[in-house]
């Protein structure tokens, strides 16, 4: 419960201006996002925006702060991507790399350390990190994007 006046700040995974409906590309991005990160739907910023409003609150700044002047430049996505990051995260991202950690979660639930269906996990993950890495190099989604909205005196 937020007094009046008080300040609300957020930070939303959304889809971005530059995602088109019609893309049939972008649509399966946001299907896989959707899927890896137990969400029925992803709001675009604007939706973002205008459900703050209809909750009562006055946005006073909103923005994704990946894309915004002076951001690092390191994309947020970068240690996802495959030719990326240190030997472990690197090997784990590359095709060998991903099958080595599926079969061994396999074996590891096998040999009962894991339980049952930690490799699937690991295959959702693997995808879900793809999808990331799509829609950050397409722009057409943000794990960034930042607001403050006040409750109204």
């Amino acid at each position: 419960m937020l007094r009046p006046g008080a300040l609300f700040w957020g930070q939303e995974m959304c889809l971005t201006d530059k995602f088109n409906p019609d893309d049939a590309g972008h649509q399966t991005v946001k299907r896989q996002l959707q899927h890896g990160i137990a969400l029925n739907e992803i709001a675009t910023m604007d939706e973002v925006n205008r459900a703050l409003e209809v909750a009562g609150f006055l946005v006073e700044e909103a923005r994704d702060v990946a894309v915004e002047e002076g951001a690092s430049i390191v994309p947020w996505y970068r240690p996802m991507e495959r030719r990326h990051g240190k030997l472990g995260t690197a090997l784990s991202r590359t095709p060998l790399g991903r099958k080595a950690f599926i079969g061994a979660s396999k074996l590891a639930e096998a040999l009962g350390a894991f339980p049952k269906g930690s490799a699937d996990v690991v295959r959702v993950m693997d995808r879900t990190a793809d999808a990331y890495v799509a829609g950050g190099r397409t722009g057409i989604f943000t794990p960034l994007y930042c607001f403050l909205a006040r409750k109204p005196s």
